[in-house]
């Protein structure tokens, strides 16, 4: 705000930042009210601002064209959620003005309800030691436009009836004695606009009084002589009863078009947090907040569980016996503090209110928890609709993935079973008819399909173990040079002509577990001996450094296609056009897998032939340097 705490606001900020070794941003929300502020005001606001800048924060000024709380509230929470700001500094309230009307009458109250909106953010407000005072309580609106006590009452007629007959004697002898009626009538309407009927009436009274007993011939009697004077007094009553109910309407007026305000601001405050609020938790928080700031109370939420039961259960065994009898459509009963959260037409959930204090239990706040529930019940169908959309997709995706499974099993089992079954009826149909190379040829062809299906089940069945998690590792240090030859030796019969050409050092150790390592190795070794020219070269490197080590498998393949660095990946993946024969599509998505589980990365790449590199973690201590070191 354009006060004169800005600069003080901006330079504990500075240290703020500064101890806390955080970036920060400084915002002014520039008010129609401020921009009618003084010279003063205004060059120490620039003075503040300039000094943010220097200080290395990011100046953000923003101009509100209406001065509401709610608008200020809701530009405070953006530029936050805009900065993930974990630390927000509030200037203190300045002297003499109410910043904050229908959203707290002190800054407190206005950072309680930011808070709510912030919930991990921390709010703090800037106060001079002059203002280290505990605040006095916030007044109820009724206290602001009803009479005072009785006592002050008496000590306002008092001091009016003094005044105006201070006045009368000053100007008495220049005047008819009739005419200083006029002053004592001016008196009974200030009294009557001020206080109640009853004041009124009594200073009427006390003021007939005074006037005959001081001002009317004869004197220090209240005998007038004069029956215009009887007139007069009359005259005098009429005027304030009528000027008395006139402000006493008013006032109601007031209050009403006050508690309307406050309410609607509160309803605003409310829908603000229940449209940012994505689960159950967030909504039934949003509404605890909101009726413990405005009401005192407690407020929790019973909604019905999957078989009926109440999810909430409220500790009062009778506050729950009227809540599932709200839930069943029954009224609650009379002075019970339960509301329904209706939506859709039908019941939902049920508000319970604990420590409702009595003076906040008339028809209009009782319509405001309704309308609080109203609120909150629409929140819940949504969150329940979104949930259900979720749900949907989830299970569409969960039906696609199924089907892309089952047609790429189909697809890979068909190939060898209809190899297997097409030589197996060979041998059996004509088997007399076909030579001894022959049934030989058509045997190898039959264990060749089956040790693929054998494969493929393999891999299946490891895949499924990964994704579910029921594999854990046992990481060990494990020198590289073994991990890569047990992992040749498991595919050697693949490899076929193909040379392997080692680029690793004897003492290179690798953190990991060796099963899963020397699988993931031996795939992409096949992977490669699939898509190389036979006899070419595959070179496997190690290279471990004090943070992570990288296992690469380079061939001399074609590469791959530009964009499908990640597609490679999934399970069943094949080359767009191809229909090799050849490998289950499931052993380089076990390979990120096992990447994935020891916590590193895999990543594919085309350099002169096809690059996949696993890059694992590793701890910091080393056996090699603890063995110098012992």
């Amino acid at each position: 705000m354009a006060d004169e705490e800005a600069e003080n606001l901006v330079a504990y900020g500075r240290l703020f930042s500064t101890a806390q070794q955080l970036p920060w941003r400084v915002v002014y929300l520039e008010t129609v009210a401020s921009r009618y502020a003084g010279d003063r005001i205004r060059q120490g606001l620039a003075r503040a601002l300039q000094m943010a800048q220097e200080s290395g924060a990011e100046v953000l000024r923003l101009n509100l064209e209406i001065d509401s709380a709610s608008r200020i509230l809701s530009t405070i929470v953006q530029q936050a959620q805009s900065l993930g700001a974990g630390h927000i500094l509030l200037g203190r309230q300045a002297t003499g003005r109410r910043y904050f009307f229908n959203a707290g009458e002190r800054l407190s109250d206005f950072a309680a309800s930011l808070a709510s909106h912030l919930p991990t953010a921390h709010v703090h407000i800037l106060a001079s030691p002059s203002s280290q005072a505990a605040p006095d309580p916030r007044p109820d609106l009724a206290d602001a436009v009803q009479p005072g006590s009785r006592l002050q009452a008496m000590r306002v007629v008092a001091a009016t009836l003094g005044i105006c007959t201070l006045l009368s004697a000053l100007i008495a002898p220049h005047l008819h004695p009739i005419n200083l009626i006029l002053i004592f009538l001016v008196g009974v309407v200030y009294v009557a606009l001020r206080q109640s009927l009853k004041a009124a009436l009594i200073t009427v009274l006390l003021s007939i009084v005074v006037f005959n007993w001081l001002f009317v011939e004869p004197r220090w009697s209240l005998k007038p002589t004069d029956p215009e004077y009887f007139f007069t007094f009359v005259i005098m009553l009429c005027v304030g009863v009528a000027v008395s109910r006139l402000a006493s309407r008013a006032r109601q007026t007031a209050l009403g078009a006050m508690v309307t305000a406050q309410h609607s601001q509160s309803l605003s405050l409310l829908a603000q947090s229940l449209a940012q609020a994505r689960t159950l938790d967030e909504i039934e928080s949003a509404l605890k907040a909101t009726v413990e700031r405005d009401f005192g109370g407690q407020a929790s939420m019973v909604l019905p569980g999957i078989h009926g039961e109440l999810e909430t259960a409220p500790h009062d065994q009778a506050l729950e016996a009227h809540a599932k009898a709200v839930m069943d459509g029954s009224p609650a009963p009379v002075g019970v503090p339960c509301f329904p959260l209706a939506a859709g037409g039908k019941v939902i959930g049920v508000l319970l209110v604990k420590q409702l204090p009595a003076s906040l239990q008339s028809a209009s706040h009782l319509h405001l928890l309704q309308a609080y529930a109203n609120q909150a019940a629409v929140a819940i169908e949504r969150w329940q609709y979104a949930w259900r959309s979720e749900q949907a997709a989830v299970a569409a995706e969960t039906e696609r993935i199924r089907n892309i499974l089952l047609a790429g099993i189909s697809h890979d089992f068909r190939t060898p079973l209809t190899a297997i079954i097409g030589a197996a009826s060979t041998v059996l149909n004509q088997g007399h008819a076909i030579t001894l190379e022959q049934r030989n040829a058509l045997a190898q062809t039959v264990l060749d399909q089956a040790t693929r299906l054998q494969s493929l089940t393999s891999d299946l069945l490891d895949l499924a173990r990964l994704q579910d998690g029921q594999v854990r590792l046992q990481p060990e240090w494990c020198p590289a040079e073994d991990l890569v030859r047990d992992a040749i030796a498991a595919v050697a019969p693949a490899l076929g002509q193909h040379q392997i050409q080692l680029q690793l050092l004897p003492d290179d150790l690798v953190w990991c577990d060796a099963t899963l390592t020397v699988q993931a190795l031996s795939n992409l070794l096949l992977n490669a001996s699939q898509h190389a020219p036979a006899g070419s070269i595959i070179q496997v490197r190690v290279q471990c450094e004090a943070s992570l080590c990288r296992l690469a498998v380079h061939d001399q393949g074609r590469g791959l296609k530009p964009g499908t660095e990640r597609e490679v990946f999934k399970k069943f993946y094949r080359e767009p056009g191809t229909e090799s024969p050849q490998g289950t599509g499931l052993g380089l998505a076990i390979c990120e897998l096992v990447a994935r589980l020891h916590g590193g990365t895999i990543e594919a790449r085309t350099d002169n032939g096809a690059v996949f590199e696993i890059t694992l973690p590793q701890p910091m201590h080393h056996p090699a340097l603890e063995e110098s070191l012992a």
